[in-house]
C-alpha cells in the first residue's frame, strides 16, 4: 500500500479510470483483478461517493488469505463485493462489467498468459480495460533500491520488489501483447517514476 500510494501506483490507474467514470450517465460496475487487500476498490468507491457517483466494484483474487484481509479492511463497505477466482477463467459473463482494471498484476505472468488475460478481460468489459504495472529497466531498479529503506523495509518486500522489476514488461512489449489480444485501439501511457498503464476503450 505504501509503495502504491507514494510511488504512483494508484495514481497511474486512477488518472485514466476516474475521468471515464465521471463521463458515464449511469451507475458503473467495475472488476479489479488481483485485488489483494482491496485498497484500490476502497479508493475508487470513496472517490465516487465524494463526487456523488454510483459505483459497484468486484474485487477478484485467487487467494483466500488475501480475500480474508480484504474483507476485514472493507469492514462491510456496501459498494465492494469480493470474489475468489482465477484471472485466466473469469467467473463472469461477457459484457457484464463496464471496466476491468488491475495494478501490479500482469508482470506475474508470461507473455502468452498476459495475452489471454487481456483477451478475456476485454470480453467481460463493456467499456474498456485499464491495466497499470511496472516498467522494466535499469532506472526502475535503481529507483527501487534508493526508495527501499523507506518503502520496502521488510526482506520479503525487498525481494519481491526487485523480482517484479526484473519480470516487468516494457511499454513496447505491452503494446505487442495488447495487439495480440485484439485490443487494437489500445494505448500505453508511461508515468513517473516507473509505471505504465494500458488503456483500451471498447
Amino acid at each position: 500500500d505504501r509503495i502504491n500510494r507514494f510511488l504512483g501506483g494508484f495514481r497511474a490507474l486512477t488518472h485514466h479510470l476516474l475521468p471515464r467514470l465521471r463521463r458515464m450517465d449511469r451507475p458503473a460496475t467495475l472488476l479489479d483483478l488481483g485485488t489483494g487487500s482491496a485498497r484500490l476498490p476502497r479508493i475508487v468507491t470513496q472517490w465516487a461517493q465524494q463526487n456523488q457517483l454510483s459505483v459497484q466494484v468486484l474485487g477478484l483474487d485467487a487467494m483466500h488469505r488475501h480475500l480474508r484481509i480484504a474483507s476485514a479492511s472493507l469492514n462491510g463497505t456496501p459498494d465492494v463485493t469480493l470474489l475468489q477466482g482465477d484471472v485466466h477463467h473469469l467467473p463472469l459473463a461477457p459484457d457484464s462489467v463496464d471496466y476491468v482494471f488491475s495494478t501490479l498484476v500482469l508482470h506475474h505472468f508470461e507473455p502468452e498468459q498476459v495475452v489471454g488475460i487481456l483477451r478475456r478481460s476485454s470480453e467481460v468489459a463493456r467499456c474498456g480495460v485499464i491495466m497499470s504495472d511496472l516498467t522494466r529497466g535499469w532506472l526502475p531498479w535503481i529507483g527501487f533500491r534508493i526508495a527501499q529503506p523507506v518503502f520496502a523495509r521488510h526482506p520479503i518486500t525487498l525481494h519481491d520488489g526487485l523480482a517484479s522489476i526484473r519480470r516487468a514488461y516494457t511499454p513496447d512489449e505491452m503494446r505487442d501483447m495488447a495487439a495480440a489480444a485484439g485490443l487494437h485501439a489500445s494505448q500505453v501511457h508511461t508515468h513517473l517514476p516507473f509505471r505504465m498503464t494500458l488503456v483500451a476503450d471498447q
